[in-house]
């Protein structure tokens, strides 16, 4: 009977202390749920608003005829951050403050830890192919809206571990093609007209690719026809190779995707971004160009790199970390080198400019049977009409009365030219004054590649030749130190075209010259030509922006043609041309070489050519500009990456300038506060300055 009593009584208190041992743990995994779905709440909600904002936004729309007074997010009206200087924008901003409307957000806080903490971020693409800030974005252009919230954690024993968790929603539309944004009135304009809902659903994608598969229609009788409810997935990709030494990867993917990008070998993450697009010339319509931290080191030859879209672990892709390319990135060479090459050639006099009116033809001589000449004319009367005539009968250019300023210059190409000696001339007016120049081909004394006896069956492979020495364009006198124009001809002897972009450089007084190529840190500058089909012929203008030194004789000039060495080719030891002597240089004063300074930070980016894509462009020069002043300048890469470094503190201009097929491309970045590696420049066909 004790033994029962004494068990009887004992009972109560072991039971009350099991159930204060369980008690705090079932609350804690009760608060973790309950916390975890306040924090899932507010991700949603700050998702739906990004997104309820930038679908708003591609209207090009604005609702706020005086932001001051109705524009309703009080938090942007007491921070430094104006938003009422572009209505469209105040409006975005609103539409998104709309959403967030069941979260408790602190509208006057601006300091990221604090609890309820938020804000609006609106991001866009301008004409130029830029991403700028506080922008709506322009007609078929990109915008991105960022909402970013801060969700306090309410349980005490959580808080003192962490008070409060950051929740970001993001959504990336293109523009539709409204009318321009150039001010007040506009907004809006040229919007599709409002139409009754399409009947059969499917037929309009949606502005963001949906991983969902496309629906099969079912094999019948059926007249109706079924159409694909969503687009198919383009899996995301690697373009291009990770390279040690790089701060950056290349992705393709579906517009609008968040990717990552993780070491497989070290687990470590590198970094993330969203594609952007819609963009041609990619395996997939987003693209982006993925910044990576730390930087890949050379450490990590051989390591394998994971991309994936973030919630998709089956959209994935994976690369191998590959040492640096052979050839390095050149950098303009900012002080002309003194050595000059011994040459037993005799020096050319220049002889006085003529003062009556001339013509000039550059080349004047070279292989067929398509031929490209550069022809000039000068001092012609400003009051009669310039016609110039093939072989005296074949009106090739005509300039009217008034319509030229004495000058006249032009491209023209010939197919079929035959062995022989052609005749160029050009009269003012009826019966004016005449200039005639030749053209001969081939070139006298001027040893050409021949391709090696293959059957009739085999085409020949491609050999780009440099035909003669280059020619001089600039008029005398020639001053030191004084940018120099100068054409090289350029040939593909072979039948097969070269179909990719090259190289062909200048070189004044080069101090070493080698059976196959001129070291590449010896050039004076240089132009790119995208392509040159079999047989053909062409003559590329080069501008050495230094010309020569002080020395007023024993100067020679050289041209290469696949200076960079990116074309195979049937012979590599004729892609240098014969030097062209060169005397009778006028001393000028010698120019004194600019640094970049003694600062800490860094601007980078990339140089990026803007046609119906956007494609990377290797060698475009770039300049790094305060104010008026050029204090560095260096070129990008092969994947068109740039940066400078020990950049002081201050407001720079970065531009970027490249001729391509003797045409002008460039660009130019303002507002640049550094440190900044997003830096991208869009280059445009346009001269540079």
């Amino acid at each position: 009977m004790t033994d029962f009593r004494k068990r009887f009584n004992d009972s109560p208190g072991q039971a009350l202390v099991e159930f204060a041992l369980i008690i705090t743990v079932l609350l804690m995994m009760i608060f973790l749920i309950i916390e975890s779905a306040r924090i899932l709440w507010a991700w949603n909600t700050v998702q739906n608003a990004a997104r309820e904002g930038a679908r708003y936004a591609i209207t090009g729309q604005s609702e706020a005829p005086n932001c001051a007074v109705d524009f309703g997010v009080p938090k942007f009206q007491v921070t430094d951050r104006d938003v009422c200087t572009d209505l469209r924008l105040a409006s975005v901003i609103e539409r998104t403050h709309e959403g967030l409307s069941g979260l408790p957000i602190d509208e006057q806080t601006t300091i990221f830890e604090d609890d309820n903490y938020y804000n609006i971020e609106v991001w866009g693409v301008d004409q130029s192919g830029q991403l700028q800030y506080d922008f709506a974005g322009n007609p078929s252009m990109p915008v991105i809206v960022r909402v970013t919230y801060r969700v306090p954690i309410i349980t005490p024993f959580f808080r003192p571990i962490i008070p409060s968790i950051p929740v970001f929603g993001q959504e990336t539309l293109n523009n539709e093609t409204f009318g321009n944004l150039g001010g007040s009135g506009n907004e809006g304009a040229a919007l599709p007209p409002n139409l009754p809902p399409v009947p059969t659903p499917g037929v309009t994608p949606s502005p963001t690719p949906s991983p969902t598969p496309s629906n099969t229609p079912t094999p019948g009788p059926s007249n109706t026809p079924t159409y694909t409810a969503t687009p198919p997935r383009c899996d995301v990709e690697f373009e291009g190779s990770a390279v040690s030494g790089n701060n950056f990867v290349f992705v393709t993917g579906d517009v609008g995707i968040t990717v990552s990008i993780i070491n497989l070998t070290t687990g470590q993450t590198l970094g993330s971004g969203t594609l952007l697009g819609p963009f041609d010339g990619h395996a997939c319509l987003g693209f982006a160009s993925i910044n990576l931290n730390p930087s890949l080191t050379s450490n990590e030859i051989g390591n394998v790199l994971l991309v994936f879209q973030n919630g998709v672990p089956d959209n994935a892709d994976t690369t191998i970390i590959v040492g640096t390319p052979p050839t390095s990135t050149p950098t303009p060479t900012v002080t002309p080198v003194p050595t000059n090459t011994p040459t037993n050639t005799p020096a050319s006099t220049n002889t006085p400019t003529p003062s009556a009116p001339y013509l000039t033809v550059s080349p004047d001589c070279g292989p067929g049977p398509t031929v490209q000449l550069n022809i000039r004319g000068f001092n012609w009367p400003v009051n009669q009409s310039v016609t110039v005539f093939w072989q005296g009968t074949q009106n090739i250019y005509q300039v009217a009365a008034n319509q030229h300023t004495g000058s006249v210059s032009f491209v023209y190409t010939r197919n079929n030219v035959t062995t022989g000696t052609y005749q160029i001339q050009a009269i003012s007016g009826v019966n004016g004054a005449t200039s005639t120049v030749s053209f001969t081909v081939p070139c006298v004394n001027q040893p050409t590649s021949t391709p090696t006896p293959v059957p009739s069956a085999t085409t020949a492979p491609a050999d780009l030749i440099a035909v003669a020495p280059p020619k001089l364009i600039s008029t005398p006198p020639i001053v030191a130190y004084q940018p120099l124009a100068f054409s090289v001809v350029i040939t593909n002897t072979g039948t097969e075209p070269v179909d990719n972009q090259f190289f062909v450089d200048l070189f004044l007084d080069p101090t070493t010259i080698l059976t196959d190529r001129i070291p590449l840190n010896q050039t004076d500058g240089y132009s790119a030509v995208s392509n040159l089909p079999g047989g053909a012929s062409r003559v590329i203008t080069i501008t050495s922006p230094l010309g020569f030194n002080n020395d007023p004789t024993n100067h020679q000039v050289y041209g290469m043609v696949d200076s960079v060495r990116q074309i195979s080719e049937a012979s590599e030891t004729n892609n240098i041309t014969q030097p062209l002597p060169m005397s009778n240089v006028t001393p000028g004063p010698t120019p004194t070489p600019t640094t970049v300074g003694n600062g800490v930070n860094e601007v980078s980016g990339f140089a990026i050519i803007v046609t119906e894509k956007f494609i990377p462009q290797y060698r475009a020069i770039i300049k790094l500009i305060n104010g008026s002043t050029v204090i560095a300048a260096t070129s990008t890469d092969i994947n068109g990456y740039y940066i400078f470094n020990n950049v002081p503190a201050g407001v720079y201009s970065v531009s970027a300038c490249i001729s391509i097929d003797n045409e002008d491309w460039y660009g130019v970045l303002n507002g640049i506060v550094p440190p900044n590696d997003l830096a991208y420049i869009g280059m445009f066909k346009g001269p540079c300055p």
